[in-house]
C-alpha cells in the first residue's frame, strides 16, 4: 500500500540563507524534494536541484531533518528525451507541467471549499426589504407554516414565499419541517419594527442590525453578498469619477458579482441593479440622484469595516482550503 504524502517545508529557505526549496514531502522512508520552474529546462536547474539534494543529506548527517532517501523531481514547462534522460542519470526526475492548468486544477479544488469564490447574488423578488417586515411580524406569534401566514398577514402566497427566502438569506428566519420561526437576530429585527401605516419601512434599529450583519459576514448569503458587490462596486467606481454613472455600476455590479455569464441580457442585468441598489438604499448605504449615484457618509464608514471582514472571511477560507489540498 502506497503511504500517503505529508507537507514537511513550503519554500524551506537553505543554510546560506540566499536559496529555497519549493517544496519538500514525506512518503513513508522517501524524502521528495520538489522544485518547480515555469520555464524549459536548463543544465542550470539540474545543478540547483543537486545542489538542494546535497545540502539536505547534510542537514540529515546532523540529526537536522529527518533521515530517508532523498527523491529529487524537477517541474518544467518544457523538455527533450535526452534531458530527461541526462536527469534520470543523475537520479534526478524530470516531469513536463502545463503551469496554467495546476492552477485551474487549484482553482477548481478551492472553489469547492471557499465560500467567497462560489457566492453570487440572486434575485428573489423583492425590492425593498422592508417589505419582509409584514410577513416577520406575523412570524412574532410563534412557528407557523406559509399557509398561517398568508391567513394572519392577509398576504399573497408568492409574497410570503418571497419574503421568508430573504429573511432567511439574513439569518432572521429557520425552517423546520416547513414550519417557519424567528431566530434570535429575527426577534430583535422585530421589536425594532414600527408599527401599523409605517411597518412597511425598515426602522434606524433595523438598519444597524442588517448592516452590522453584512460587514460581519459577506459572504453569508447570495443576498447579502448582493448587497456587499454593489456597495463595493460603487466604492471601486468612485476611486475614478464621482458621482457614479448608473450605467457603470451596472457593469461593475455585474463583474463583482461574478455574473458575467448570467446577467448578458440588458433587462436581467437592469433588474438585479435595481434590486440590489435598492436594498443598498434601504440601509442607506447608497443613495440615487437620477441616474448618478453616490456613496453616503454611512456608506464610506461601512465599506472599511465590510473589507476588513471580507479580508479575515478570506483568509480563514484560504487557510482552511490549503490545509485540506495539503492532506
Amino acid at each position: 500500500m502506497e503511504s500517503s504524502l505529508s507537507v514537511i517545508a513550503r519554500q524551506m529557505w537553505l543554510r546560506d540563507g540566499e536559496r529555497r526549496i519549493d517544496l519538500l514531502l514525506a512518503s513513508g522512508k522517501t524524502l521528495h524534494l520538489l522544485e518547480l520552474k515555469i520555464t524549459r529546462f536548463t543544465v542550470e536547474w539540474l545543478e540547483q536541484i543537486l545542489d538542494y539534494k546535497n545540502e539536505l543529506e547534510s542537514l540529515q548527517q546532523q540529526d537536522l531533518l529527518v533521515s530517508g532517501e532523498i527523491q529529487p523531481y524537477l517541474l518544467v514547462v518544457e523538455a527533450t528525451q535526452k534531458q530527461i534522460q541526462t536527469c534520470a542519470s543523475k537520479n534526478v526526475r524530470l516531469l513536463i507541467y502545463e503551469p496554467l492548468q495546476v492552477l485551474q486544477n487549484y482553482f477548481r479544488v478551492l472553489s469547492a471549499s471557499a465560500p467567497f469564490l462560489r457566492i453570487k447574488p440572486n434575485d428573489y423578488g423583492v425590492y425593498n426589504l422592508g417589505l419582509m417586515n409584514r410577513t416577520l411580524d406575523v412570524l412574532a406569534g410563534g412557528g407557523v407554516n406559509q399557509s398561517d401566514i398568508v391567513a394572519r398577514g392577509n398576504l399573497r402566497k408568492a409574497s410570503v414565499q418571497h419574503h421568508l427566502r430573504v429573511a432567511k438569506e439574513f439569518g432572521l428566519v429557520r425552517e423546520r419541517g416547513n414550519v417557519y420561526a424567528l431566530t434570535d437576530l429575527g426577534d430583535e429585527y422585530v421589536q425594532g419594527m414600527n408599527q401599523g401605516a409605517l411597518i412597511g419601512q425598515l426602522t434606524k434599529a433595523q438598519i444597524e442590525l442588517l448592516k452590522r450583519f453584512i460587514a460581519q459576514d459577506p459572504f453569508y448569503s447570495s443576498t447579502v453578498f448582493g448587497i456587499y458587490a454593489i456597495v463595493e462596486s460603487a466604492f471601486t467606481l468612485s476611486r475614478n469619477i464621482y458621482p457614479i454613472a448608473l450605467d457603470d455600476l451596472r457593469q461593475m455590479f455585474r463583474t463583482i458579482s461574478g455574473k458575467v455569464t448570467e446577467w448578458r441580457s440588458a433587462r436581467a442585468l437592469s433588474t438585479a441593479t435595481y434590486t440590489f441598489l435598492n436594498f443598498a438604499t434601504d440601509l442607506e448605504l447608497l443613495g440615487k440622484i437620477g441616474k448618478q449615484i453616490v456613496i453616503t457618509p454611512a456608506g464610506f464608514r461601512f465599506i472599511l469595516m465590510l473589507q476588513l471582514h471580507k479580508s479575515i472571511e478570506m483568509i480563514e477560507s484560504l487557510s482552511l482550503s490549503e490545509s485540506s489540498l495539503a492532506a
